[in-house]
């Protein structure tokens, strides 16, 4: 087999592509995710704005190692970039998305260099590893250098007519209205409520349940946003609903309003659900319900909320997180330097991470959680009322008070320690990252 690649036609060429090259692409495809997690960090650092959030982490680290598998396929074929060249799924998408979502091109196109840059970096350390001496690995370095410079050539002439096409569409499209539209709802900005129902398709003047429905992960040939829109249907049925209002947010996550023309009882959305057959890997949070164009906004809002919980928390797949059953920690660990300052005072070696006292503390928790009753306590935690009460006293001595002094603000950290003790990653969007989309009903 030889190359077909004009760069690589010389005897010289030619030996060290079937000797070196061949088997290090073999190499770049195995370790693809490897490099396509660091290649992620390289360019983490360098477009912070971009990627501040997991998700828009996880649908770069998805497009780059798409990528990689693909130079690594044109190399491993001898084949010349200008013609093998093409856009894997993961990396269509995501040159879409910033068309809808207004990314400048000049951003995409330099997150795609940072990655190839990233990548070459990898690449010379693989291609040591099967060159027999210096002069062969020069040479190597030199035509795979000048081979993926080709292909990221090609690759990005792709993007930049798949981003223009997909900006052109969008730009012409009613979901770039409709976007606008929710734009300024979320915003505060005045609107009128009837011109508002006839742009969203939605009738914005009934009670409002926003959800959001996020994914971690980036799977190749996976419809995100229809596995994502099932588990809001899911959560919007059992709301009394079959028309809820969809806004992809990203290629992992959608934001949802679900419109109620009364008021929704607790207990419904205390017992919503979803099938994970249909959703595997998702999670959702939802606000309280709320009334108009304002409620709109807050119900988002404190999804919004609960999602940053539910995410700092590690809540699982398949998971149903209510702002309402989250609020105080919200509230709480808003400033989160100051929730870890404040749990660090309150419970001093109480907090320790131990086995033993962990134990006490969850000891603790409880009997606050039971008015102070050391039977409903041992009830709740299948153990003898003594043992509660031989905790409580462990308790006491390692807080050096009583639990009488300071109660509320010791109820409040003990519900706060799991979650100080965690680092916060960023969710998905916040009202601000709302500018356009795709934003329909999901029928």
């Amino acid at each position: 087999m030889e190359p077909a690649w004009a760069g690589a036609q010389g005897d010289d060429q030619r030996r060290v592509w079937a000797a070196v090259l061949r088997p290090a692409a073999a190499d770049l495809a195995e370790r693809a995710a490897d490099i396509a997690a660091a290649a992620n960090t390289y360019t983490g650092e360098r477009l912070p704005d971009l990627l501040a959030s997991p998700q828009a982490l996880e649908v770069n680290r998805a497009s780059t190692e798409a990528s990689i598998r693909d130079f690594a396929e044109v190399l491993s074929a001898g084949a010349d970039p200008a013609e093998a060249a093409r856009l894997g799924s993961p990396t269509l998408a995501y040159a879409q998305d910033g068309a809808q979502h207004g990314l400048a091109l000049t951003t995409l196109m330099r997150s795609y260099r940072l990655g190839h840059a990233a990548t070459a970096q990898h690449m010379t350390a693989i291609l040591s590893a099967h060159a027999r001496d210096t002069d062969e690995l020069n040479l190597a370095a030199e035509l795979c250098s000048a081979w993926m410079f080709a292909y990221v050539d090609a690759a990005l002439c792709l993007v930049e007519e798949v981003y223009t096409a997909e900006r052109d569409r969008w730009q012409r499209s009613a979901a770039a209205n409709q976007a606008e539209t929710i734009t300024t709802i979320l915003a505060g900005k005045p609107i009128d409520a009837e011109v508002a129902s006839r742009r969203l398709r939605y009738e914005v003047g009934r009670v409002h349940v926003a959800a959001i429905a996020w994914l971690d992960v980036h799977e190749e040939g996976r419809n995100t946003q229809s596995v994502l829109e099932s588990a809001i249907r899911d959560i919007a049925a059992a709301i009394g609903t079959q028309k809820p209002l969809v806004y992809p947010l990203g290629i992992l996550s959608v934001a949802a309003w679900i419109g109620s023309h009364s008021d929704v009882p607790s207990k419904v959305l205390d017992e919503l659900r979803f099938r994970t057959a249909t959703a595997p890997g998702v999670r959702v949070v939802v606000g309280e319900p709320a009334r108009g164009l304002a409620g709109m906004r807050t119900s988002h809002s404190e999804a919004l909320e609960a999602q940053r919980i539910a995410i700092l928390a590690g809540e699982p797949a398949g998971s149903v997180t209510r702002y309402h059953s989250i609020s105080l920690r919200a509230i709480a660990t808003a400033d989160i330097g100051q929730a870890r300052a404040f749990v660090r005072r309150e419970l001093g070696r109480l907090g320790a991470s131990d086995e033993t006292t962990r134990r006490l503390a969850a000891t603790v928790k409880t009997y606050l959680d039971e008015n102070c009753s050391r039977g409903r306590t041992a009830k709740r935690l299948h153990i003898h009322e003594n043992t509660v009460a031989y905790r409580i006293r462990q308790a006491e001595e390692v807080l050096g008070r009583s639990l009488d002094r300071r109660n509320l603000e010791l109820r409040v950290a003990l519900t706060l320690s799991d979650l100080a003790a965690q680092t916060s990653p960023t969710p998905a969007a916040t009202t601000d990252d709302i500018s356009s989309g795709s934003l329909r009903p999901v029928t």
